[in-house]
């Protein structure tokens, strides 16, 4: 027996019945046959979704007026065990789509629900296509870094509005939403999977409210920056009317995530998922005479499938401690910094790569969150950037500058080459690039002697890489701008006497490096000769 609930007409040639007759056979066929969807016969059908419970088809012309429609198929059945019960789920999408709207909570308008005798036989919804719309990661990609903004904060004021209606959706993922571009130019977030969408009896409780931010701002930190992910949260706490502080919000979010994090890094490993399972990681270091740290790094590394050391011909029995983890350590003489990274990189054998140095260390919830990227395959990336935070003095330095100080540390070998110039050498990469949220931590100087000679080391280099006559920017403006930048806007003041060291060091090294490359460029002009000299000494801008 077959129920029909609000059946409204969907064209003069197709019945509702018609309507999933042709999903069916569509959905049939591209799975029997693999094939693109223009070879089902009818031009823009095409199977969006295929799981163990529903599949999803685009029917081109089948809605009223030959607008398309999707049919969402549920099935009773999973591996010959029966899993329905209760109502149809067609029926609860129904009225959920009827309810949401009312509450004005976008969703596609739902034309009809077909029940052939539910949980024995399946049942459909007929849904209005979103033919305007696209994902929410297609728009962020898409957009400049004001959309970016906006987006957010429309993100937030809809989920914030959802809460408010006294509904709950378990999955609201960024797959289950679609942007629209609204009149006045705002967008338009659209609601298009509305099968687990329920009402709470009290109400949505903070603890889902937090899950479903968890859920959003998760993926939102890959693709925007820190202000987007703050913009998120302020338009949700404004439109709740929430008396949470923004910052205890954005903490509770972040502890939820981390949480959430471990949680899917243990289920995992009790599932017995082992590296194998997901693409090969090489790990690439350079060293040269770092026997004092190099094991520790070693060790923060050895889950990789691969290590690759390229030791500069140290004479300390650094290569010694390498040949204990890896058996790919290659000597090679020092030829910058640039040069050395892309002969590491050349020498790598898996899919995806990190890149650390001698300095660095990878702790655990890094790992985690990478394992986890990659058991997703980078999640639509190619590279991503990775926080680093700075041992230095006793003390974890997330003031002053130093932190986040983002670098792309983790990328698809075959899209990757190094670029930059000695020694703030990059890797480039040709795609998309996300942002990992967990530190590595960067042990970057043992002592104040030590951070002197590396000031000493690094200013050589760069006035070597690109010596240029000096101006009175470079000597005496852009010291004081980074001395301000660190002690001031990144917050050194409050680390006291230390903070200020720092500041001051980074405005030192600024000073130093414009005065040795000024030093670089009248030796190379007086070893050229009168005859050879310019006219003028321009400036670069």
């Amino acid at each position: 027996m077959t129920a029909m609930v609000e059946a409204k007409p969907l064209a003069r040639a197709w019945s509702a019945e018609e309507a999933v007759a042709r999903a069916e056979a569509v959905a049939l066929l591209e799975a029997a046959t693999a094939t693109e969807p223009a070879a089902t016969g009818i031009a823009g059908d095409r199977l969006l979704k295929r799981g163990p419970r529903s599949t999803v088809v685009w029917l081109e012309d089948a809605g009223p007026e030959g607008t398309p429609v999707v049919v969402k198929t549920f099935v009773a059945r999973r591996g010959g065990r029966r899993v329905g019960i209760g109502r149809p789920p067609a029926q609860a999408q129904l009225e959920a789509a009827r309810a949401l709207r009312a509450a004005g909570i976008e969703t596609p308008v739902v034309h009809a629900a077909v029940d052939r005798g539910w949980p024995k036989a399946p049942c459909h919804v007929i849904s209005a296509a979103v033919a305007d719309g696209s994902t929410l990661l297609e728009q962020i990609g898409r957009v400049d870094r004001r959309g970016r903004y906006r987006l957010a904060r429309a993100l937030g004021d809809f989920v914030a509005r959802l809460h408010l209606s006294g509904w709950y959706v378990p999955d609201l993922k960024h797959e289950n939403l679609l942007v629209r571009s609204h009149r006045s130019g705002a967008p338009l977030l659209v609601l298009i999977d509305l099968e687990r969408a329920r009402r709470p009896r009290l109400g949505v409780s903070a603890r889902r409210r937090l899950r479903n931010l968890v859920q959003l701002h998760w993926r939102l930190s890959w693709e925007s920056t820190p202000r987007e992910q703050v913009a998120f949260l302020a338009a949700y706490r404004a439109v709740l009317g929430s008396s949470t502080p923004l910052a205890d919000l954005a903490k509770r979010v972040d502890r939820a995530r981390r949480r959430k994090q471990r949680s899917l890094l243990g289920r995992r490993r009790r599932a017995g998922v082992t590296p194998s399972e997901r693409p090969g990681l090489s790990c690439m270091i350079i060293c040269q005479n770092e026997k004092a740290q190099i094991r520790d790094c070693l060790e923060s590394v050895r889950w990789c499938d691969e290590i690759v050391v390229i030791d500069a011909f140290s004479v300390d029995g650094t290569d010694a401690i390498c040949r204990e983890y890896t058996d790919c350590v290659i000597q090679r003489p020092w030829p910058g910094h640039r040069a050395q990274k892309q002969f590491a990189l050349d020498q790598t054998t898996q899919p995806w790569v990190l890149n650390i140095d001698a300095d660095e260390r990878v702790p655990a919830p890094l790992r985690a969150e990478i394992e986890m990227l990659l058991a997703h395959d980078g999640a639509g990336y190619d590279g991503f950037q990775v926080p680093r935070l700075v041992r230095y003095m006793g003390r974890w330095w997330w003031r002053a500058g130093w932190y986040p100080s983002r670098r792309l540390r983790l990328f698809r070998r075959e899209r990757t080459s190094w670029g930059g110039v000695d020694p703030h050498e990059k890797a480039i990469v040709q795609g998309p690039i996300g942002r990992v949220h967990e530190p590595l931590w960067h042990l970057t100087y043992g002592d104040v002697a030590h951070h002197l000679r590396s000031i000493d080391h690094l200013t050589d280099v760069a006035a070597r890489a690109r010596p240029r006559p000096a101006s009175a920017d470079r000597l005496l403006l852009r010291p004081p701008a980074r001395l301000l930048r660190s002690w001031v806007i990144g917050r050194g003041l409050l680390e006291g006497f230390p903070g200020f060291f720092v500041a001051l060091s980074s405005a030192f090294y600024v000073h130093v490096k414009h005065a040795k490359a000024d030093e670089r460029w009248r030796e190379e002009q007086a070893k050229k000769g009168p005859d050879d000299a310019p006219a003028g000494r321009g400036e670069e801008s």
